[in-house]
């Protein structure tokens, strides 16, 4: 049973009129909103980015509910009497581990389809809750759901720079071995993240395990050092239909030596 009327016609104004990074600031900060909902009448959103939940953190958010209550209500939608967690998921999650029957709410009222998706996401980005993979994968699906046309129409309903969204939308093109790893790590520097992608995919994990403690400065100076070498023999030589040239630019003399002897060679088998 709900215990507190709710004020609709100030949660639809707020959800028509502000700007999606403000909305949640908004409605939380208006204790008119504030109402006490039985956690067996929500529902999940179906476009809650958050992948994994880990056990520690989320031990720790209930013991801290348990000593200090719920300082900052979970954020609902109310759409023809079913009621969809937009933002607090982990907070929602946390009481059914205290097998709390109520949990503090604010409600919004007939929240949009495009806004039930990005709401969520705007939470966490501003929280910070978020590793890149999740991020990625958050943005690549509303993406190809059409919740959005663009990367620059995402870009700027969540808040967040062009360059940005796409190089953290890049990430998902590193193996999924290193994505595993990253996560494992909590590795979050999306910048070096996607300079990685030019690097060789043979040396890409040898090389990420080398430069994840580095400093941001430090890491990209060492994926352009690898980005610098070649990386196989194929890229040195040169082939034409009348001469082989190889590039022995940087090698030591005894390596020159070995290969012209190798040129002379087969110079001789084909009859040049």
């Amino acid at each position: 049973m709900i215990r507190k009327k709710i004020d609709y016609s100030l949660a639809k104004k707020i959800s028509q009129n502000a700007a999606l990074t403000e909305q949640i600031q908004a409605v939380e900060k208006n204790p008119d909103v504030v109402i006490e909902i039985p956690l067996s009448k929500l529902q999940a959103n179906p476009y809650q980015p958050r992948i994994e939940m880990e056990p520690i953190a989320l031990k720790e958010l209930a013991d801290s509910i348990k000593q200090n209550g719920l300082l900052q209500p979970i954020v609902v939608s109310m759409d023809n009497d079913v009621l969809t967690i937009i933002a607090g998921h982990r907070r929602f999650e946390a009481h059914k581990l205290l097998e709390k029957e109520f949990i503090k709410a604010v409600v919004m009222d007939k929240v949009v389809h495009a806004q039930l998706a990005l709401l969520p996401l705007v939470e966490n980005l501003q929280r910070s809750e978020m590793n890149p993979i999740e991020n990625a994968i958050a943005f690549k699906k509303i993406l190809e759901d059409k919740i959005v046309e663009t990367q620059n129409d995402l870009a700027e309903a969540i808040g967040v720079s062009k360059s940005w969204l796409s190089k953290t939308l890049s990430v998902l093109r590193l193996p999924s071995s290193l994505l595993d790893q990253i996560k494992a790590d909590k590795y979050s520097d999306i910048t070096v993240l996607s300079s990685l992608n030019k690097v060789n995919s043979d040396l890409i994990e040898k090389l990420y395990s080398q430069i994840k403690t580095l400093s941001r400065t430090d890491a990209l100076e060492a994926i352009k050092k690898a980005l610098s070498k070649p990386t196989k023999t194929k890229d040195r030589v040169e082939v034409s239909k009348n001469k082989i040239v190889i590039n022995t630019l940087g090698l030591k003399a005894d390596k020159k030596e070995k290969i012209e002897s190798l040129i002379s060679q087969i110079k001789e088998l084909i009859g040049e």
